[in-house]
């Protein structure tokens, strides 16, 4: 046997998995395992017997229960049914933000909030954005690849006279705000303790940091907000600033004057 094969064997059977959890909380012996796992007795026994043969089971004193070996399986195995159902919560998320998320442990994505849009409502990982950015901030930082008003309108609303705010954005991201919201962006360039980085290069992705809550969001190729995920875990927070403050030594600062980049 080879480990394809008893990967094959453990998941061959719905009772099999359902078995080492059983064994990991008590010895049972077969009969009262079979009633455990709802199964017949002789497909108990039968399980058990493939299990002792692969060292993930051992006999004692007429009850069964794990090896050592058979709890370093199970949780393996745990592991992956998690990372599949994040995965497939994280699909379409994971199918339109850009590499910006590569080496982040999916549970750690999955244990936030997900936000996806629908046909019934494609504004819904916005308005989570617009829950979270409700009212006036102490810290606000922000990558946006985007001109949204929506966007705009919400972040005016959060700065307050002791608000430290910054934002990063590209190039085809000022010239479009220069052009549409030419006042609006003078006015906040103005403000001391407003800070405006560009990019070097086109931005694929969007992320908040608002008061120690991170929200990353996913667009299309049209530009719109697809799915987001947020939350306010130490971890989660701790690689938003990361990615937040590598991209800005990257950039460059905007100023006010003739709103000039270097």
């Amino acid at each position: 046997m080879n480990a394809r094969e008893d990967v094959a064997y453990l998941v061959g059977s719905e009772c099999r998995v359902e078995t080492l959890r059983t064994l990991d909380t008590e010895s049972l012996r077969p009969s009262a395992l079979a009633e455990r796992v709802s199964c017949a007795r002789e497909t108990a026994q039968r399980n058990l017997a493939g299990f002792v043969e692969r060292n993930w089971v051992q006999k004692r004193n007429g009850t069964y229960e794990l090896t050592a070996a058979g709890r370093m399986v199970l949780r393996r195995y745990s592991r992956l049914e998690r990372t599949v159902e994040s995965a497939e919560r994280l699909t379409v998320f994971l199918s339109n933000v850009d590499d910006v998320v590569d080496g982040v442990d999916p549970e750690l994505l999955a244990g936030q909030t997900v936000t996806t849009s629908t046909a019934e409502n494609p504004h819904a990982p916005i308005e989570r954005w617009l829950g979270i950015v409700d009212g006036v901030a102490g810290t606000y930082y922000g990558i946006t690849p985007i001109v949204s008003r929506v966007f705009n309108q919400a972040a005016e609303r959060a700065i307050g006279p002791d608000t430290e705010m910054e934002l990063l954005i590209d190039r085809s991201v000022l010239d479009t705000s220069r052009e549409q919201f030419p006042d609006a962006l003078e006015l906040a360039l103005e403000l001391d303790q407003f800070t405006l980085w560009i990019s070097p290069t086109d931005l694929e992705f969007g992320l908040t940091i608002c008061d120690g809550h991170v929200w990353l969001a996913a667009y299309d190729d049209l530009g719109n907000v697809v799915a987001s995920v947020d939350g306010d875990d130490e971890a989660f927070v701790e690689w938003a600033h990361e990615v937040y403050e590598s991209r800005c030594e990257r950039a460059s600062r905007v100023e006010s004057e003739g709103l000039s980049v270097p």
